[in-house]
C-alpha cells in the first residue's frame, strides 16, 4: 500500500503541474481524459509523447487521440496500468495494479483489446528482421553463454561472406576464422549483423542483415542461408 500511495502522489503532483502547461486546442478523445492536455499534438489531436488529465491522469504515447503504445494510466479509484496500449485498449503487455478490501492485486501480462489474457511466456528467439537472407535456423547446443553465427549457400557450410559488421545488447565479440559472434553473453541478448556475399550466379554482391532477439540462456547457433 505504501508503494501504491508514493505512486498516487506522484501522479498528482504530475497533474498540478500540468494544470499549470496545459495546451488548449488539442484533443484527447477518452471523456474520462478530456480536461488538461500537454504534449505533442497533429490535427487537434493528443499524438506523440503527452499527458493528459481529467477525471483520470494518462502519461505516454498517444495516436490520434487516443493512448497508443507505451504508457501510464491512473484511474480515479486508484488502479493503474502500465504497458501497452492499442487505440485506446490495453493491448500487449502490461501490468495492472488494484485494491480490493485494502489488498494490492495485480495482473501481469498479456493484454488483447482490454481483457487479460494471463501470462504468456516468451518464445526462445525472434527472428525481427532479415534483408537479403533466405533463412534463418537456431539451434541450442549447450549450456555455455554464447551466440555463434555460421553462413550456409546450397546447404553447405560457407565463408564467403565479407565486411561483416557485428552489434549486440552484450558479450564480447569474437570474429575469427572459427568462431563469429559473442562470448559471455547476457539474455535476452538482441543481436544485429550485417555482410556482404555473393549471389548465386557470382555476378553481384548482395546486402544481407539479420536481427534476432534470442531470449533463453544458452550456447546457440544461428546459421544464416543466402
Amino acid at each position: 500500500m505504501k508503494t501504491r500511495n508514493l505512486l498516487v502522489l506522484l501522479m498528482v503532483s504530475s497533474i498540478t503541474t500540468l494544470s499549470a502547461s496545459a495546451q488548449s486546442g488539442c484533443m484527447v478523445l477518452i471523456p474520462a481524459l478530456d480536461g488538461k492536455y500537454s504534449g505533442d499534438c497533429k490535427a487537434g489531436l493528443a499524438d506523440g509523447e503527452g499527458e493528459a488529465v481529467g477525471e483520470d491522469y494518462y502519461k505516454g504515447e498517444f495516436v490520434r487521440g487516443l493512448p497508443e503504445g507505451e504508457g501510464t494510466y491512473l484511474w480515479k479509484n486508484g488502479a493503474t496500468y502500465t504497458g501497452q496500449w492499442k487505440r485506446g485498449l490495453r493491448h500487449g503487455k502490461g501490468k495492472y495494479q488494484y485494491s480490493t478490501e485494502e489488498k494490492d492485486s495485480i495482473l501481469a501480462g498479456e493484454w488483447k483489446n482490454d481483457k487479460f489474457l494471463g501470462f504468456k511466456p516468451a518464445p526462445p528467439y525472434i527472428v525481427e528482421y532479415r534483408n537479403g537472407i533466405g533463412r534463418v535456423s537456431c539451434f541450442k547446443v549447450g549450456d555455455r553463454p554464447y551466440v555463434k553465427y555460421r553462413f550456409q549457400r546450397a546447404g553447405g557450410e560457407t565463408s564467403s561472406v565479407n565486411g561483416i559488421m557485428m552489434q549486440s545488447s552484450s558479450g564480447s565479440e569474437r570474429l575469427t576464422p572459427e568462431f563469429t559472434g559473442y562470448e559471455q553473453v547476457e539474455f535476452p541478448f538482441w543481436g544485429k549483423i550485417t555482410f556482404s556475399a555473393p549471389n548465386a550466379w557470382y555476378t553481384a554482391m548482395l546486402s544481407c542483415e539479420l536481427r534476432i532477439t534470442i531470449n533463453e540462456p544458452g550456447a546457440w547457433i544461428v546459421t544464416i542461408s543466402y
